[in-house]
């Protein structure tokens, strides 16, 4: 082989690789940008697979009227401040609260109420669900929703800013509503300014924390034992002569 043709096939070889990088380049980026869009595609939306819910045993208090239970004339007046991603709230929701309305709201002597504080706390997904749980109390099922959202908090708020919605309207279908009222309820911002409203009254009762509690008026702070409850609503009603 003469000096001509060495050269000639070192350039060939040289412009072989030259390409082969370029297409390596090329197809690396390629996946780069398709995984940042999978990612992106994913990113800011919780949905949970049916068989991954958590499923209570759901009881509805009496004379339910959407985030409240009771008789309204009750003497003793209960009003709880939660966040729905809050433990302590789940915690008092699924234990101390189930007592309190087998106790004192089926007898009458107490009216209780319900108002979500999740956007006061910094958390879109907790006002989503506050929104959602709204729009099940349409349906009379405020609170085996409310059940349903803390039974699944530790899964359901992993991130706090994502969409739940899919995960929202599973647990409409789970309680047997009627999925397209709720989710036209959920998609048309129906109870926002309800959801706003509750942050507001619960800065005007002086709410920094949850689960927070007016009896009567008076605030209470934090998840109280049931005997705590006790001893105020026994007060209270010794004073309405009860």
């Amino acid at each position: 082989m003469n000096t001509k043709q060495r050269i000639k096939d070192r350039r060939e070889q040289q412009e072989r690789r030259k390409r082969w990088t370029i297409l390596m380049i090329v197809v690396g980026a390629a996946l780069i940008v398709s995984a940042g869009l999978l990612l992106l595609s994913n990113t800011g939306e919780t949905a949970l697979a049916e068989s991954d819910i958590v499923q209570p045993d759901f009881e509805q208090p009496p004379l339910v009227d959407g985030s409240a239970a009771g008789d309204p004339e009750a003497p003793v007046v209960i009003v709880d401040y939660s966040d729905f991603g809050c433990s302590h709230c789940g915690d008092f929701a699924l234990s101390t609260g189930k007592q309190l309305m087998a106790e004192y709201v089926a007898s009458g002597e107490v009216y209780f109420e319900y108002k979500s504080v999740g956007g006061l706390l910094g958390s879109s997904a907790t006002a989503q669900a506050a929104e959602a749980a709204y729009c099940a109390g349409d349906q009379e099922a405020f609170f085996p929703f409310h059940d349903l959202i803390y039974a699944n908090q530790a899964t359901l708020f992993v991130d706090r800013n994502a969409d739940i919605s899919a995960s929202l309207v599973t647990f409409a279908e789970l309680l047997g509503l009627d999925t397209g009222e709720f989710s036209s309820c959920l998609e048309s911002g129906k109870y926002q300014s309800r959801v706003a409203q509750d942050e507001a009254d619960a800065r005007a009762a002086g709410v920094t924390g949850t689960p927070s509690f007016l009896v009567n008026g008076k605030l209470l702070r934090g998840n109280q034992p049931f005997a705590n409850f006790q001893q105020i609503i026994e007060a209270e009603l010794e004073s309405a002569g009860k």
